[in-house]
């Protein structure tokens, strides 16, 4: 049976589900009854994704005596620094006025979008220069890996885990779950983006384009590629996160509206 109508709740709830589903194999999960707090393997850290995270916090408990268990277990890895991320759903409400006291800083913000799946196409570029190409081979991965090291400014994968990889792209496009556009500028890879597809439900993740094709349309148009994509697949529904300065204002002139949002900020610990 096809959702018709999807609310703010099951678009939060898929949207964690599916998170929850991307998490790597090999990160640690401190798992409390009320937070929990990730520490991303090192080969996925950049600019954008810090190693120690609290991803959701809701307590009835003193918030200092929660910090400081966090801040212990981040001291344990080695760190002298935590993320901590504050949505509609963290409790205490007083939470982000908390953290801001404890000199946290505001360091990344992400807006909740969605988008239901109809007939209606986002436009993608008319650029005569530009072309879509999903990721099906070794050659569109290589570049696809190519921006997504460059644009997040992480380290480049070693032989074996794109090897890895590319085994689990070929297996996910004949299972119909999860799929990859590059976009070229020029016969130059310039952006790319990814989505997983579980039931009616594509998230959208890991849109990038290198600084030197912005503002030229690649964003939208790889947008507008795994769209039609999720729809072929099953999706009714696209769920994502955009920042509301850079994304996020493209995807609402998409048709996505938003549903929440996030913030994060970052205390230091030493």
């Amino acid at each position: 049976m096809v959702h018709s109508e999807w609310s703010t709740q099951e678009i939060l709830g898929a949207l964690a589900s599916l998170d929850e589903a991307a998490l790597p194999n090999d990160f640690i999960d401190v798992r409390r009854e009320d937070y929990r707090l990730l520490r991303y393997p090192e080969r996925y850290l950049s600019p954008t994704l810090p190693a120690a995270q609290v991803v959701w916090s809701n307590t009835l408990r003193s918030l200092d005596t929660v910090f400081s268990e966090v801040a212990t277990e981040v001291e344990n890895w080695g760190l002298d620094t935590i993320h901590w991320w504050v949505s509609s759903a963290t409790r205490p409400l007083d939470t982000e006025a908390n953290l801001r006291a404890r000199g946290g800083v505001l360091s990344d913000s992400y807006q909740i979008l969605a988008r239901e799946l109809g007939n209606d196409a986002v436009e993608g570029s008319s650029s005569t220069d530009m072309s879509i190409e999903l990721v099906r081979d070794e050659r569109f991965l290589r570049d696809a890996i190519a921006v997504e090291t460059e644009g997040w400014g992480r380290s480049l994968p070693d032989e074996q885990a794109i090897g890895v990889r590319l085994s689990k792209v070929l297996r996910n496009l004949e299972t119909s779950t999860e799929f990859q556009f590059v976009a070229y500028v020029g016969g130059q890879p310039a952006s790319t983006g990814c989505c997983t597809v579980g039931g009616e439900i594509g998230r959208l993740y890991g849109a990038v384009t290198l600084p030197g094709f912005r503002s030229r349309g690649c964003y939208r148009a790889v947008l507008s590629s795994r769209l039609r994509q999720a729809r072929d697949f099953g999706a009714t529904i696209a769920v994502t996160r955009g920042r509301p300065l850079t994304s996020g204002r493209i995807l609402m002139k998409a048709g996505f509206t938003v549903h929440d949002l996030e913030n994060c900020y970052r205390l230091s610990i030493s």
